[in-house]
């Protein structure tokens, strides 16, 4: 189920009130999220399988064993790493982990270079469990956290409930152990649920996803993508513009919505985006972008490599390290390497340039600084987008660049006054004041709760009227 789709309003209404009913019995209510949050996960669209086919759903208990499995194995790590693991221990959760991502994500790749060059095997169809990465990392998350003597074990019902917690399955943001047990352990107060800002955000994450970010795919972004050479140099540009638009309002947008629903059922997720097309530098997009990944890249990789603890030189290494296995992390495919490895450089650049010293520019400086932020943010989505299915892979994402320095003769089919109005209501939002929002919500807040419900309904309704309900991107890695 998608948490745009009719079934999943279904699904929530019937666990929100069962959920605040068991919220006194720790034990009852841990039982009971689970069961609801494997219902989630198994009730699922798998394309490409027709197992126990029902109502055109792919019920698929097989990806639930797997979770299970997946689970209690990390668990027992866990409880080998507090006891007397220690450094074998993490190092074995390493082992299984990245084995279990390896074979799922990377295996049909390897086979296809593999008979490129030397082999001519039948080739292996393995369908990706949806949010496998996101659950990968926050079970090594735990058991490095125990290793380092920064967690201590938890028992099997918490760390099931922790990692299969539905608002967060399929696609983050990925939650530390230590902010989400201890909220799991408390006797909430429904009456202390902050309703207001979480319809607000369910309300936002429904307009940016089922609205903006389908509109932009649908009118300029999947066509011009998909074949690039069709199109003239002003489509080609525009594109990639919408493109960081759509990414933008479609991964936000769910977070929004995870973060509302979380706050439904008392419980507090990390932020994830803060307006991240406002920053003046790469460092700072990745302290806006996906704030939750990047912490994880910083906190278990990064460090984990030696940081900046071993000199200038390892630290430039360290950090492009990063970013390249944080690119390759999100799709097997060179296009994702080069993203990666293309953000890893600009932070290079950025820390030789700087002496890894921040300033906070002001006028024009501020002003170059932004255009070549964002900038390079947008090259690196093209190739990003290109290394999804739909698309052509690197040879779409050269064509992309070619036809943006030689199709200046062509015809404009897709650039229209909408798309740029949309585009540019996307940038303008990243530099609304954070005050201004506080202060519309706390407008709203005045209004009776069930007003608030009444229309948080119309605006959901208004957006299955006038949008489209697609897969969110981030659910392929």
């Amino acid at each position: 189920m998608l948490f745009v789709e009719r079934a999943f309003a279904i699904f929530f209404l019937v666990v929100l009130p069962v959920s605040w009913f068991l919220r006194a019995y720790a034990t009852a209510w841990k039982t009971f999220m689970l069961a609801s949050s494997l219902v989630f996960y198994a009730w699922w669209r798998h394309d490409g399988f027709d197992d126990w086919s029902l109502a055109g759903i792919s019920w698929l208990p097989r990806y639930v064993c797997y979770l299970l499995v997946f689970a209690l194995t990390n668990w027992l790590i866990g409880q080998w790493a507090s006891k007397a693991g220690g450094r074998l221990a993490v190092w074995s959760a390493v082992a299984f982990n990245l084995g279990v991502l390896a074979y799922f994500k990377y295996f049909e790749w390897g086979q296809k270079i593999a008979n490129d060059v030397f082999l001519d095997s039948k080739p292996v169809q393995i369908i990706l469990p949806v949010g496998v990465s996101f659950l990968t990392f926050q079970a090594l998350g735990y058991v490095i956290d125990i290793g380092r003597g920064k967690q201590e074990p938890i028992d099997v019902l918490d760390f099931f409930t922790y990692l299969f917690f539905f608002p967060h399955v399929v696609a983050g943001p990925l939650v530390r152990v230590g902010e989400l047990v201890p909220q799991l352990r408390e006797r909430a107060n429904p009456r202390r649920v902050d309703v207001t800002h979480a319809f607000a955000l369910i309300a936002l994450g429904f307009v940016k996803k089922v609205v903006l970010s389908a509109w932009l795919n649908d009118w300029i972004v999947k066509d011009v993508f998909a074949n690039p050479k069709a199109y003239g140099a002003i489509d080609n540009i525009i594109a990639m513009y919408a493109y960081a638009a759509q990414i933008y309002c479609d991964f936000s947008g769910y977070t929004d919505i995870a973060i509302g629903l979380a706050l439904l059922v008392g419980i507090q997720f990390p932020q994830n985006f803060a307006n991240p097309y406002r920053s003046l530098s790469i460092q700072d997009f990745w302290r806006r972008w996906h704030m939750s990944l990047s912490r994880w890249l910083r906190d278990y990789l990064y460090i984990g490599l030696g940081g900046n603890r071993r000199g200038e030189m390892r630290t430039y290494i360290n950090l492009f390290l990063t970013m390249l296995i944080g690119g390759l992390w999100h799709g097997a495919d060179m296009t994702f390497v080069i993203w990666g490895a293309l953000h890893g450089l600009a932070l290079v650049v950025e820390r030789f340039v700087t002496g890894g010293r921040e300033s906070s520019p002001s006028g024009g400086r501020a002003v170059v600084r932004w255009l070549i932020t964002f900038h390079v943010v947008c090259i690196g989505w093209v190739f990003f987008n290109s290394g999804s299915p739909t698309n052509g892979g690197l040879d779409s994402a050269l064509d992309m660049f070619g036809q943006m320095v030689g199709g200046w003769g062509d015809s404009i089919d897709k650039t229209s006054l909408g798309v740029l109005l949309v585009v540019a209501l996307v940038l303008a939002y990243q530099f609304i004041p954070d005050g201004i929002g506080e202060e519309i919500l706390g407008r709203f807040s005045a209004i009776p709760a069930a007003v608030q419900g009444i229309l948080l309904g119309v605006v959901i309704a208004a957006t299955y009227r006038w949008g489209n309900i697609t897969d969110f991107i981030y659910f392929q890695f």
